[in-house]
């Protein structure tokens, strides 16, 4: 039992550096704006790398867990806009076959929780974000939800994901906490 919880903690924490990482990448000009110091910004074209060897350990420690927990973040961080992606699909297109192939080929049950928990938390950051940063992405969710809707869905989100697996949700929480602590560069 305690075997499968570090794993699980592992796993966790190393997609959650990776998913961080590559977030903060992503927003760079954003957190430029927001006079805000990345490891992101610190690593510049070592991003890929680094990213990749702590994804490919995660990898080795729960192959389902770690893809689950990539592909939703890849999903949910998409959105549904409308945007032209370099793929030549629409966001939302990219967004429908990575649901469908993570149905597919994922553990359902375990992909359907991945996608609940990485909405919670991504719903979460997006409400923290609107209210305290001065410069913000416009594909917040605050921005397509309103404060009162960001906030229902993160709170059905949530239910969903304690639901399914409610021992590692917390997990996932509590990790996602310390990665954002552990990676906050002070000026």
């Amino acid at each position: 039992m305690w075997s499968k919880i570090l794993d699980t903690i592992a796993t966790v924490f190393l997609v959650g550096l990776v998913i961080k990482i590559m977030d903060d990448y992503l927003d760079q000009e954003i957190d430029r704006l927001n006079e805000r110091k990345t490891l992101a910004i610190k690593l510049q074209r070592g991003v890929v790398p680094y990213t990749l060897l702590l994804f490919s350990f995660a990898v080795l420690i729960n192959y389902q867990l770690t893809i689950s927990l990539f592909w939703a973040s890849y999903i949910i961080g998409m959105g549904i806009s409308n945007n032209s992606l370099p793929t030549g699909l629409k966001s939302y297109q990219e967004v429908l076959i990575m649901l469908g192939l993570g149905f597919l080929v994922l553990q359902w049950k375990l992909f359907l929780f991945t996608l609940a928990i990485i909405l919670f938390i991504q719903l979460i950051d997006d409400f923290i974000d609107f209210h305290l940063e001065d410069y913000i992405n416009r594909d917040n969710f605050v921005n397509y939800l309103g404060e009162w809707g960001t906030i229902l869905l993160a709170l059905l989100s949530l239910i969903i994901a304690l639901q399914i697996d409610w021992k590692t949700s917390f997990i996932i929480m509590i990790i996602t906490l310390v990665v954002v602590r552990l990676l906050k560069i002070h000026n």
